[in-house]
């Protein structure tokens, strides 16, 4: 592990994060919430519903996305290690193709939860987005 760039999978672990908060706090929020039957309280934030129904808040998504954010960017670093593509471009190539091999998964899941299309291509372009950036920073960022 003498190769490991610990620093650049942490900035890309924190790329992604910071992705996901644009993807789905910013940019897409309100279409993500209503394609999933999720609403917020009209005066009380701390409060949400889903299909009408109170459900709790709770933050461990957001511990298992920090934990998943590392383990996807470690990945991605041993991949681009193990196939020398070790320039911005092919840390690119890596990372897209990590993100549609993802994004497979997330279009099958999808499907037979009968989600709609709007919310798999929210879902899909966010992984794509977030694998892309993670191989560019790791390809280029050379120990």
């Amino acid at each position: 592990m003498k190769k490991t760039n610990w620093l650049a999978i942490v900035v890309a672990a924190v790329a992604g994060f910071f992705i996901g908060f644009l993807w789905y706090g910013v940019l897409f929020q309100q279409q993500w919430m209503d394609n999933n039957g999720i609403s917020m309280h009209p005066t009380d934030e701390s409060l949400m519903y889903k299909y009408g129904t109170e459900v709790s808040v709770s933050f461990l998504p957001m511990i298992v996305n920090i934990i998943g954010m590392f383990l996807l960017a470690y990945l991605i670093h041993w991949l681009i290690s193990k196939t020398d593509y070790t320039t911005l471009s092919k840390g690119l190539t890596i990372g897209l193709l990590v993100g549609i091999l993802i994004s497979i998964n997330i279009i099958l899941s999808n499907f037979f939860a009968m989600n709609t299309v709007e919310i798999t291509l929210i879902d899909c372009s966010y992984i794509i987005t977030v694998t892309g950036l993670m191989g560019l920073i790791i390809g280029a960022w050379r120990k």
